[in-house]
């Protein structure tokens, strides 16, 4: 099951643009990183969050493959720069990717859990 580790970042940030470009370079070079999804979001439909600037995603393509990929040297090196050039004013959090298309929409299972259930 692929897993991914997601940051919204603040780009009101001075020097945001060099600074995230630097945190890519250093990014793509974690061991096991299999794909980057850059989002960014244009309106607030709902919520009481606020819109981040950017949203970058890292997958991998499994939970154990994305945690010995931030514990490496070079996610080592990532994450101490995005703390750097962010001044801390960044959130992550990991989650298990999942992704469908509408052919699986109607897949016998789609839905459940790992367990089984819906």
């Amino acid at each position: 099951m692929m897993h991914k580790l997601t940051i919204l970042f603040e780009t009101d940030i001075p020097g945001f643009q060099a600074g995230w470009q630097e945190f890519m370079a250093l990014a793509e070079q974690i061991p096991g990183l299999r794909q980057e999804i850059i989002s960014r979001p244009e309106r607030l439909v709902a919520g009481g969050i606020g819109l981040p600037g950017l949203v970058h995603d890292l997958v991998f393509d499994s939970r154990e493959s994305l945690e010995q990929g931030l514990a490496s040297p070079q996610g080592n090196a990532a994450g101490q720069f995005l703390q750097s050039f962010t001044g801390g004013r960044v959130t992550l959090f990991t989650a298990e990717h999942l992704e469908a298309t509408p052919e699986s929409f109607k897949k016998p299972g789609r839905g459940k859990s790992r367990n089984g259930r819906a």
